[in-house]
């Protein structure tokens, strides 16, 4: 079985920038707006890596809702 859904993201884990990608689903130019837009990270060694628990918060920040027409 592959442990590795894709869009599953857990508060408790880091992911490494090739984690986040593949789980995801984004570019190399989306990672890069999220950097560039606070998404906090740590480099360990040549890799970059987020906590489970900044990504979901970046998530949350930068949530939007779409506002019916009829309201």
């Amino acid at each position: 079985m592959n442990k590795n859904i894709g869009g599953v993201i857990h508060s408790a884990e880091a992911y490494s920038k090739a984690m986040v990608l593949q789980r995801l689903g984004i570019s190399q130019r989306f990672w890069d707006k999220m950097l560039d837009d606070g998404l906090p990270y740590v480099t360990v060694g040549h890799t970059r890596w987020i906590t489970g628990q900044s990504l979901l918060e970046f998530f949350e920040r930068h949530s939007q809702t779409k506002i019916s027409e009829a309201e």
